[in-house]
């Protein structure tokens, strides 16, 4: 590992672009000189290694070091470059960056060359796509998934120490550390786990939201469970993996949202709200004809829909006041439908128009009886109990006179 990662010493020199092979001038463009020293661990020069130098959008300018490990290379003036270095004994992790480059020396440390293959198992065997990364103290330089026999190999990156870490959904994660000394290998196990995930439901229509139970809770669209009373549900899922969780209920609009369970128990919060819906209650529902009864419309939640439009039998019978309410009058005999509307929302209602007298025989006869057209107890055609009081009444004058 090197132990300066990049240096420079920067110092003017008189130079003049026009050497043979160095690169086109852009009219107007002024061009520096770079040189570029490449040097290894101990400090020493490396000969024959090749180089190349990008900036922005111009480049590769492709130079071969001398024996005394230096290249001249030809930039813009002011132009973020960068180095790189490719060579089959030494290597740099990252390439070297210089900034508002102007004429001068540039150092490249380089390392010799090492790889790094990590197997990664568990108490089964080999693991499978699972992730490895390599860190050199916060530099990452490698990441990559294991392929079917869970193994991965860097590419070819700087001797050193490394700090190894590795993970998997449904696993805990690992870091160990590595040394790369040549063409090394790790092995890595891991142990599967799995954490509580707990999540709440309530109806934020009120204020504060009310706990929703009952509510269907899908987490990975495999697990299921509903809420209890208090809004809540928990379910047990593997760690270090990423989870929607969905949820319905009859009535409620649906809600979604991702969840990450890292190694910690985890929680998740949602709200839902009630389907839009309005519902029409009738005051009466039996009503004598060209008299009128009182309406309601409220809404999913029971609070008054103003501006509902009723009608009765398809013809506009009103609309609702800031209560919700209206009065509908029923023209005719017979059961009416009742429909109100109120934008995209519908809901209908029955009321029955019903002829005073007319309703049943029980009622015809009550009428009768009430009018004297049906006889009494008392005996004699005709004798009616008005004529019995009739009658009573004469024989107490009589007996008076006596």
């Amino acid at each position: 590992m090197i132990p300066t990662r990049v240096h420079a010493t920067v110092f003017l020199v008189a130079a003049l672009c026009l050497s043979v092979g160095a690169p086109a001038v852009v009219a107007g463009q002024t061009n520096v000189t770079l040189t570029v020293t490449v040097v290894d661990q101990d400090g020493d020069t490396v000969s024959d290694v090749d180089i190349s130098a990008t900036w922005d959008d111009g480049g590769p300018v492709n130079e071969t070091t001398r024996s005394n490990g230096q290249a001249l290379v030809d930039v813009p003036e002011g132009a973020n470059v960068t180095i790189s270095v490719h060579d089959e004994d030494y290597v740099r992790n990252a390439p070297l960056v210089i900034e508002d480059a102007e004429t001068g020396e540039v150092d490249v440390e380089v390392a010799e060359a090492g790889s790094a293959t990590v197997d990664v198992v568990d108490a089964q065997g080999s693991v499978a796509n699972a992730k490895v990364q390599l860190y050199d103290g916060d530099d990452r330089i490698a990441d990559a998934r294991t392929g079917s026999d869970g193994s991965f190999t860097t590419r070819d990156i700087e001797q050193g120490d490394y700090e190894v870490r590795v993970w998997k959904e449904g696993y805990l994660r690992s870091a160990t550390d590595l040394t790369v000394d040549g063409d090394v290998s790790h092995e890595v196990e891991i142990e599967q786990d799995s954490r509580l995930l707990q999540v709440t439901v309530s109806d934020d229509h009120y204020s504060p939201p009310q706990a929703v139970a009952n509510a269907t809770v899908r987490v990975g669209g495999r697990n299921t469970v509903a809420t209890l009373s208090n809004g809540e549900a928990t379910v047990q899922v593997p760690v270090n993996a990423n989870y929607d969780v969905t949820v319905t209920k009859d009535g409620y609009e649906t809600n979604e949202t991702s969840v990450r369970v890292r190694e910690e128990a985890e929680s998740a919060n949602l709200t839902i709200q009630r389907t839009d819906a309005i519902s029409l209650a009738v005051a009466n529902e039996r009503v004598v004809p060209g008299e009128s009864t009182r309406v309601t419309v409220t809404d999913e939640y029971g609070d008054p829909v103003s501006g509902a439009d009723v009608s009765i039998e398809g013809e506009s019978a009103g609309t609702t006041n800031d209560d919700g309410v209206t009065s509908v009058t029923v023209e005719s005999a017979g059961t009416q439908d009742l429909t109100a509307t109120s934008g995209d929302l519908e809901a209908t209602a029955n009321v029955t128009g019903v002829q005073v007298g007319g309703e049943s025989t029980d009622t015809a006869s009550a009428t009768e009886n009430a009018t004297g057209t049906e006889t009494s107890d008392f005996s004699g055609p005709g004798f009616t109990v008005a004529g019995a009081i009739v009658a009573l009444l004469a024989a107490g004058l009589l007996a008076r006179r006596d």
